[in-house]
């Protein structure tokens, strides 16, 4: 009998996992946790043509997602504390922990068809991004962990996902972290960034820059510097494969990126919490993709390099972060000023910067603050030579969270500003302003209900909405909630049918605590817009969760 890829991947995740963790529990005591989750979407999205009627593509999706954690790998703490119990433990402990997602869509979404140029082609053909959607395996993050090595260092060896105020980017490498005598710690991270082309890897990772199907060449001229950036030529590129593209090819995109981070931060500093950060990424520069005799003239690699002026490598990201935080109280006001700011070397630019204050007295908090962003891309990107507007944004927000109160409330105002560039002008400022609150109230014992109001208005157009949902925890194990919104978008000087007017939603949830470690949430929606009379989503998910009882 023939398997298909979603059952036999999800078969190999799932007992891979199982069997991890249960194998080598006939030899150390340590604990672990293996949680898993099925997700199941059915809905509809439409693809806005200019020309013709609105194409409606079905999505049918299946996620599979597994994560393990194993803590005290050998039973080195265990057995310490048993040896010595009651004194300090500054050994080493060894644990592992790890994520694997699987990804399936089996519509029209990815299984269709686009034309291109009179052309009939797979839609993994025409946007090769699509086949991480088709079916992608992913391990979003799982690496084996040491702390405490001679008391001062913690080590992390496989792939690490980072996250931080100003981005989120991932490294198949080694991390370590050095603590100090002092409320101080150094961090240097060395490895391979991860791209969608790495083992398991999701293109969600790749620097910002271009897809995968419109990578260009330098496709030379009779005489140096007359040549020309061109699509590569993807018709040479063999082969049928259903569950991915049959027409990328991206070397730029393919290229291994070596990357170094070093970073000090404060460690356990009662003040507050500071960090100042570099990282770098380069790869090497591809050169021939295909015989030199290919094109019209003599191909002398991907990039201009008729007298050898391209580079062995290049820099795709050189950026340097700095962030800070302070807690303070006075008067019965606690106060908590930050600021965060990233150098982007490669540009030349400050590309992200933002700084507020915290204010908080009893239930009441308080929070201005202001951001400044300037678009960035991957060293290689044919966007860095477009030019690309600054946006300022300033925000003021409110929330009430009286203790034991039934009620709590939430208010954000802001304005945002686009320095959009306009032909013969250097720049066009647009303004756009808008207000967002709400709040929460428990109307009886186990039913809960909430109120959204959004809008906004100014450069792009207007939006005014709002969402009321309650929620009904029947018993400790089945909860029911219902949600109704409505949003009217007036768009600024758009030239698309049907862009404009009043959209409706309505959903229906439930969940269903079925055992310890065991739930089912279900979700129906039902829409309604000026696109589509009625739309229709369905979503079910299975949540497991095991964690054995160590004895």
């Amino acid at each position: 009998m023939r398997r298909s890829p979603v059952a036999l991947v999800t078969s190999v995740a799932l007992w891979s996992g199982a069997l991890a963790v249960a194998a080598p529990t006939r030899a150390h005591a340590y604990e672990y946790e293996v949680i898993t989750r099925t997700v199941g979407q059915v809905y509809q999205l439409p693809s806005m043509r200019l020309v013709g009627a609105d194409l409606w593509l079905a999505r049918r999706r299946f996620t599979q997602t597994l994560t393990l954690s194993m803590w005290d790998v050998g039973d080195l703490r265990r057995k310490r504390r048993r040896a010595h119990p009651g004194l300090p433990d500054d050994g080493p402990v060894v644990w592992f922990t790890g994520h694997l997602r699987l990804d399936h869509d089996f519509g029209p979404w990815t299984a269709g068809t686009v034309t291109v140029d009179d052309r009939g082609l797979d839609a993994l053909d025409a946007i090769p991004e699509l086949a991480a959607q088709s079916i992608g395996l992913d391990l979003t993050y799982g690496y084996l962990a040491v702390d405490g090595l001679a008391g001062r260092v913690d080590l992390r060896v496989g792939r690490q996902l980072e996250i931080d105020a100003l981005d989120w980017w991932s490294v198949d490498g080694v991390t370590a972290r050095v603590h100090t005598p002092w409320p101080v710690l150094f961090e240097a991270t060395a490895g391979l960034r991860v791209r969608d082309k790495s083992p398991l890897g999701s293109g969600d990772f790749d620097l910002d820059g271009t897809s995968g199907a419109d990578c260009h060449e330098y496709v030379e001229g009779p005489t140096p510097g007359t040549g020309s950036w061109q699509i590569i030529d993807r018709s040479r590129v063999p082969g049928e494969t259903r569950l991915g593209s049959d027409l990328a090819l991206c070397p730029e995109r393919d290229a291994l990126v070596p990357t170094a981070a070093v970073a000090v931060e404060t460690d356990g500093a009662r003040w507050g919490f500071a960090r100042l950060g570099y990282r770098r990424s380069q790869s090497r520069t591809p050169g021939l993709i295909g015989p030199a005799d290919r094109l019209d003239f003599p191909d002398a690699g991907l990039y201009p390099n008729e007298s050898g002026q391209a580079p062995a490598w290049g820099v795709d990201e050189e950026l340097a972060s700095a962030v800070v935080r302070v807690t303070t109280r006075a008067g019965g006001v606690t106060l908590e000023p930050w600021a965060q700011a990233r150098w982007s070397l490669l540009h030349g630019v400050l590309d992200e910067s933002q700084a507020g204050v915290r204010l908080v007295r009893g239930a009441h908090a308080l929070e201005p603050e202001i951001a400044r962003s300037v678009p960035t891309f991957d060293g290689d990107s044919i966007w860095n030579v477009f030019v690309v507007g600054t946006s300022w944004d300033a925000r003021l927000s409110y929330a009430l969270t009286p203790r034991h109160a039934t009620y709590r409330g939430f208010a954000t105002a802001w304005l945002r500003r686009y320095d959009v560039p306009s032909p013969g002008e250097s720049e066009d400022r647009a303004w756009v302003a808008g207000l967002r609150g709400g709040g929460e109230l428990d109307v009886a014992r186990r039913v809960r209900a909430r109120l959204d109001l959004i809008g906004d208005d100014g450069y792009g157009g207007r939006r005014l909405g709002a969402s009321a949902t309650a929620r009904w925890q029947r018993s400790r194990a089945l909860a029911l909630s219902a949600r109704l919104g409505g949003l009217s978008v007036a768009i600024a000087d758009s030239d698309l049918d049907g862009a404009d007017g009043l959209s409706g939603v309505g959903q229906l949830a439930v969940s269903w605590q079925v055992d310890g470690g065991i739930a089912i949430h279900a979700t129906t929606e039902m829409a309604s817009s000026p696109r589509a009379s009625l739309d229709v989503r369905a979503v079910a998910v299975l949540d497991l969760a095991f964690e054995p009882e160590v004895h």
